[in-house]
């Protein structure tokens, strides 16, 4: 079963922490809570080998993309998220998103679901379901029930490892998560999929299928609405606020370090008031980046120091309320004398930068390369050590053009000396001007 990305859109969190014999875990998008009884908690501490046999096929489900060096995540709790609702077929538990607040309305949710609910099966309610019908709803989970009718039957009729389903597309899975009364507009570039998106609103979304628009303007979608420079941003090293001050994101292979500078910015009153300033913008930009780049995992902030307990409290604050807005479960620690700032966002696929970008095979993703200087010594090295060569044979140095320049202006005598003992001509043939890419080789005349 591919991943059901489509909850992460719109994340159904669990039920209250007020009935003891639940606990809160992971779901297949990486925001959706679901809940799990006390006896299967004491099951996750089972050897899987105790479980699953080898050779058994089961039906999994994937909660989780590989992530560089880490696997995939699976699990046979399988949850199917709707346009209201998640589904969980071989769950009876029934709960109603933490961000549904109103008593009333998560009352007469949670009876519903109790209605429509068969034995052994269970629902979430996610937050698109305030003020949504009976029928609406039943409509609902008729339909994933008869997805997981499909799952069954193609689970009898195919061999394993074989994919069962897979969600909706992103156009789709957009319109069925994000649509709602504040959006006026949906804009497809493509005429193709501008039917496609079109009849996916008729039929499920008919309130909004005429706000469904092909776009024909003489640019493309992207220039017009700025999502090319957008994305240029989005996968830039250093990121510039309103006043002038910046932050840079660096990556490492255990976290992500966002550094807060003050650039140009310097106030207009005391050096104190002047760095809460930047602080306080860097704290509401930083979860917006966040969002951005789909950046999960652990993540530092450095804020500028600031001696002042009750300022570090301001930005503490202002960092918690913009970290509140995010659609992923984030946790946030205050901020340390030290000026850190330590906190999770759950993820559940690589950032934005590693999946739209490939590291430089000449620094593999260092970001840095050698100097001319050092290559330059590398070369002549290697030149040293060649062995004597067949008559009338040459030698070929391929190098960039700045470490040519540089052997020909520094080195000239000692390649002179290296030409002579080998008996050959020596020859500098230059490719790119900053290439530090190299090789020596043998060639005949």
């Amino acid at each position: 079963l591919a991943p059901p990305e489509a909850a992460a859109e719109d994340p159904a969190d669990a039920d209250d922490a007020a009935e003891p014999e639940t606990a809160e875990v992971d779901s297949p998008d990486g925001e959706l809570e679901d809940h799990i009884s006390a006896r299967e908690r004491i099951q996750r501490s089972i050897s899987i080998s105790d479980v699953v046999k080898n050779g058994e096929t089961v039906l999994v489900q994937v909660t989780k993309d590989p992530i560089r060096s880490k696997g995939a995540r699976i699990t046979r709790q399988i949850t199917l998220p709707g346009r209201f609702l998640v589904y969980m077929p071989d769950s009876d538990h029934i709960g109603v998103s933490r961000r549904i607040s109103e008593p009333e309305e998560r009352a007469r949710l949670r009876t519903l679901f109790e209605e429509l609910a068969e034995p052994g099966e269970g629902f979430i309610a996610r937050t698109a379901c305030v003020g949504r019908s009976a029928e609406e709803l039943k409509e609902d989970v008729t339909w994933l029930r008869e997805v997981v009718r499909h799952i069954e039957e193609e689970a009898g009729e195919r061999e394993a490892p074989t994919c069962l389903h897979s969600d909706l597309d992103l156009g789709l899975r957009t319109l069925r998560d994000r649509m709602s009364d504040e959006i006026t507009r949906v804009l497809v570039d493509d005429e193709e999929d501008y039917e496609r998106v079109l009849a996916f609103a008729r039929r499920f979304l008919p309130r909004f299928a005429d706000r469904i628009e092909l776009w024909e303007g003489d640019e493309g979608l992207f220039t017009a609405a700025g999502v090319d420079k957008g994305l240029g941003r989005a996968l830039s090293r250093r990121v510039y606020l309103k006043s002038g001050a910046y932050l840079v994101i660096d990556h490492t292979e255990a976290l992500t370090a966002i550094d807060v500078n003050t650039g140009r910015f310097v106030g207009k009153s005391s050096l104190d008031d002047t760095i809460l300033q930047v602080n306080l913008e860097a704290a509401r930009a930083i979860p917006e980046q966040l969002r951005l780049r789909d950046i999960g995992g652990l993540i530092v902030v450095d804020f500028i120091d600031m001696s002042d307990a009750s300022h570090r409290a301001q930005v503490d604050e202002v960092l918690l309320e913009a970290v509140s807005a995010d659609r992923s479960r984030c946790s946030v620690l205050p901020i340390s004398d030290f000026g850190l700032a330590q906190m999770t966002r759950h993820r559940v696929r690589d950032d934005l930068g590693r999946q739209l970008t490939a590291a430089c095979p000449t620094c593999e993703g260092e970001g840095k390369l050698m100097s001319p200087e050092v290559v330059a010594y590398d070369v002549l090295r290697e030149l040293r050590s060649l062995d004597g060569g067949k008559p009338g044979q040459k030698v070929v140095a391929k190098v960039g053009g700045a470490v040519k320049t540089f052997i020909e202006a520094h080195e000239r005598r000692a390649l002179d000396q290296i030409a002579q003992r080998l008996g050959a001509r020596i020859q500098l043939s230059p490719t790119t001007e900053h290439d530090v890419r190299w090789s020596v080789a043998w060639v005949g005349r």
